[in-house]
């Protein structure tokens, strides 16, 4: 069985470790790039393009036939049984979903895997390209679903209620979500015992013990716990620039985060759904540098970094005065990558969902390798992939 320890907080300074912040029944983003930007009359076409969009809301036709999908479920499965000298597999599911392999256990990050991400079944973003596999009955148990925020893009009910409905899952899985959404989960049937609500910056240190284990005896929970042959990692929770809501009356009243995962071999980043820095519709290049950027990542980097491998968003982008703040740029997510100190990370966040934003379904790879290029950074070392491509990366001598 899973047993979960909260460790010691850790000291907050908006230099160095930004605690989250409230106001009134609302979060915020306590930086100067979330500042919010105003329309430009300049930019033409983007009433085109809103209409575009609203007429394809109510469209469910497959799109990018480019991004391929194909899923290894042996090799997803061998490493449930066996890890052998792998320290860390990274599966990604398509959009902001992946599954994550550590140290023996198995982690799902937010499962949108059904097909509309909305309130209503016939209308709104709907996910263009599969998932890779039928059931949850064809993957490990899951151990973990750990939630960035509440967005129908990240937070599925479907996916959410699939996971538990799986006999191997229903007593098994645990949720880790942001601040004020466990009750989100407790409203759909989730026991409360099998959610756990974090804040940013909290840690939490899950160790595997034998199920004979009295927990009430301190004497034998510490032996276990300190038992070199018990698996264990860490869950750390960290901030990220977005929003939440997931109707009209409930805007920010949840936070939303990014998440960290560590083992003794390896390091984990998940960036969550996050903007960089707000920047106005009409911007030359060489003038995004004057506008303020995100301080966290490089608090992150500096707390939990050097990352083994990274998961970082590239878009919707379009129009920057209302995505720039809360989502990532090509180049935004290159900066992101450097701050953060990832040695390899991969691009989500692209090619799954149609109709999230007003950009091309496509687009995400070609513009990350331009932000690349105009850095010298290797395109290995910050790519994408295929739904269903796992990366592997070994245990350390």
């Amino acid at each position: 069985m899973f047993y979960i320890k909260k460790l010691p907080e850790r000291e907050k300074n908006p230099e160095t470790c930004c605690a989250s912040v409230k106001k009134g029944k609302e979060y915020i983003n306590p930086w100067p790039s979330a500042t919010p930007r105003e329309a430009s009359k300049e930019v033409k076409g983007i009433e085109s393009l809103f209409m575009e969009y609203i007429k394809n809301a109510f469209r469910s036709k497959e799109k990018n036939q480019k991004l391929k999908v194909e899923l290894d479920l042996k090799a997803i499965n061998d490493y449930a049984e066996d890890d052998k000298n792998i320290a860390l597999q990274l599966t990604w599911l398509g959009h902001a979903a992946f599954l994550l392999q550590i140290n023996t256990f198995t982690i799902l990050f937010d499962p949108f895997l059904s097909i509309r991400a909305s309130p209503v079944s016939f209308a709104g973003p709907y996910r263009c390209r599969g998932r890779g596999f039928k059931s949850f009955s064809e993957l490990p148990p899951i151990d973990f679903v750990i939630i960035s925020h509440n967005h129908y893009d990240h937070l599925d009910k479907y996916t959410i209620k699939e996971i538990f409905a799986d006999e191997r899952n229903k007593k098994r899985t645990h949720i880790l979500c942001p601040l004020d959404l466990k009750k989100w989960f407790k409203g759909i049937g989730i026991p409360e015992d099998q959610v756990t609500e974090c804040d940013w910056w909290d840690e939490n240190e899950v160790t595997i013990i034998p199920e004979s284990v009295n927990v009430s005896d301190e004497t034998a929970l510490n032996e276990a716990l300190t038992s070199s042959s018990n698996r264990k990692i860490t869950i750390c929770t960290v901030p990220n620039q977005h929003f939440s809501g997931r109707s009209t009356n409930d805007r920010n009243q949840t936070l939303w985060a990014g998440w960290v995962i560590k083992s003794q071999d390896c390091s984990y980043y998940f960036a969550g759904d996050t903007g960089y820095r707000s920047l106005p519709d009409i911007c030359p290049e060489e003038e995004i540098d004057n506008y303020p950027y995100c301080p966290v990542f490089k608090q992150i980097g500096n707390i939990h970094g050097p990352f083994d491998i990274a998961s970082i968003p590239v878009g919707p982008v379009l129009p920057p005065h209302m995505m720039s703040s809360v989502h990532t740029t090509a180049r935004d997510a290159v900066d992101l990558h450097i701050d953060c100190k990832s040695k390899h990370s991969v691009a989500m966040h692209w090619g799954t969902i149609e109709n999230l934003g007003i950009d091309d379904i496509e687009s995400g790879p070609a513009e990350l390798r331009e932000a690349l290029d105009k850095k010298s950074i290797p395109h290995d070392e910050f790519h994408d992939v295929y739904i269903g491509q796992t990366i592997k990366i070994e245990k350390k001598n």
